[in-house]
């Protein structure tokens, strides 16, 4: 798809957001994945990613990938959005939940930084970290698994 159709496409779906007061907007296809996000109705969007979908990463050993998925046997924890994953509030500070630890209701377990807004991700229940599946200040998308846990 040209470039100049997608941006058509994505005009055109930015104003649908604004008649309807739509905050955040996430269209996948065969061709093209685009999300918009808007700080506040009123105000122009705030972020607009458009990637071409043959463009997703690919494993370069594609045994290692499926043995590393194939391991993850309990419940796992999802990036509610797309960012930077952090497991500690500075590189100085300490991490929020190591593998083994049991986070309790309520508490920080890493931080996902997406326009420059530190996303505080929080267990919703007492949980025990049985893996952490992300990797420190890589990029992580809009459902990933980040911690592969057991209700503690």
């Amino acid at each position: 798809m040209p470039n100049n159709d997608i941006k058509n496409k994505v005009k055109s779906l930015y104003e649908i957001m604004k008649d309807e007061k739509v905050r955040e907007l996430e269209v996948n296809s065969k061709e093209y994945s685009v999300v918009i996000k808007r700080k506040d109705p009123n105000e122009v969007a705030e972020a607009v990613s458009v990637q071409k979908a043959a463009l997703k990463p690919v494993a370069a050993n594609f045994e290692e990938a499926s043995k590393s998925e194939a391991k993850i046997s309990g419940e796992t924890i999802k990036s509610p959005i797309t960012g930077v994953f952090y497991q500690s509030p500075s590189p100085s500070s300490p991490v929020f939940a190591k593998e083994g630890d049991i986070i309790e209701t309520g508490k920080t377990l890493c931080i996902i930084e997406a326009m420059k807004v530190m996303n505080e991700i929080k267990a919703t229940f007492k949980t025990k970290i049985v893996k952490i599946l992300a990797e420190n200040g890589k990029p992580v998308n809009s459902g990933q698994d980040l911690f592969e846990i057991e209700k503690a």
